[in-house]
């Protein structure tokens, strides 16, 4: 049989995947929602919603995310997106990538899925306007954020 070419999912991080899934699906994490595990682009991605944290400027919102596992993982980080428009300092304006001390300085391959989805909420409770990802840090401020949050981030009815 001819080789497709198409790139193929890999069964460990798959499988490794899945079961973090399972163990979501147990205990789940109360903001977060809709989670599906797909194969694009010959990776491996994780899609679902974030519910902004109360007293925050995003407290309400609901943020689309994207989670994109390279083959590397759990060695190599994933790429955090948030799809939904945001205004956040921690968040590249042009194509949602989120800026997370878990993913860089700290990231651990045996650092848990839940704990991950936990850094992403967590950067949504408090941004840090001292180290923004863009230039346009002027332009991105508590006010805009509230405003973009109930702009663009409301729930689908």
């Amino acid at each position: 049989m001819a080789d497709s070419g198409a790139p193929k999912r890999p069964v460990r991080q798959t499988e490794k995947l899945l079961s973090a899934l399972q163990a979501l699906n147990d205990n789940p994490l109360p903001f977060v929602r809709d989670l599906q595990l797909g194969f694009v682009d010959g990776v491996n991605e994780l899609t679902g919603i974030l519910i902004g944290p109360n007293n925050s400027d995003y407290a309400g919102g609901h943020f689309r995310f994207s989670m994109r596992f390279p083959p590397q993982y759990p060695f190599n980080p994933p790429d955090f997106f948030i799809v939904t428009a945001i205004c956040h300092p921690n968040v590249n304006s042009r194509f949602g990538t989120a800026c997370l001390d878990a993913l860089w300085s700290t990231y651990d391959p045996h650092m848990p899925l839940k704990v991950l989805l936990t850094e992403l909420h967590n950067l949504l409770a408090e941004p840090n306007y001292d180290v923004p990802v863009d230039n346009d840090i002027l332009e991105k401020t508590r006010e805009k954020a509230r405003e973009w949050t109930q702009s663009f981030a409301q729930p689908s009815e």
